[in-house]
């Protein structure tokens, strides 16, 4: 299955700041408090991660500036609306009552 535009984005600019730093997955992962698979999978795009904080951390650790930062946090922020399940949508029932 092909993966989410928005989520390659993210992983790409996550790429982009490991390979800046130049530090291993498992040396940044310690200094982010996250196992070293799991920093990989968040750079693959396998996972995004529930919390900017975690990124921020790394843009931070990383050198990244204001700018970037907030490029970062805007790419999250599409990648994890679409790693979510969309919304049900409401039907109403014979009686006029709405059902999700």
């Amino acid at each position: 299955m092909p993966k989410n535009a928005a989520v390659e984005e993210f992983a790409r600019l996550m790429r982009a700041l490991k390979a800046r730093d130049g530090r291993s997955y498992e040396a940044l992962g310690r200094r982010l408090s996250v196992s070293a698979s799991t920093l990989h999978r968040y750079c693959s795009g396998a996972t995004v991660p529930e919390e900017f904080a975690v990124v921020d951390r790394l843009a931070l650790l990383c050198g990244a500036d204001e700018e970037e930062r907030r490029a970062l946090e805007a790419a999250w922020t599409h990648a994890d609306g679409a790693r979510r399940p969309p919304a049900p949508e409401p039907r109403p029932d014979s009686g006029g009552n709405v059902h999700f």
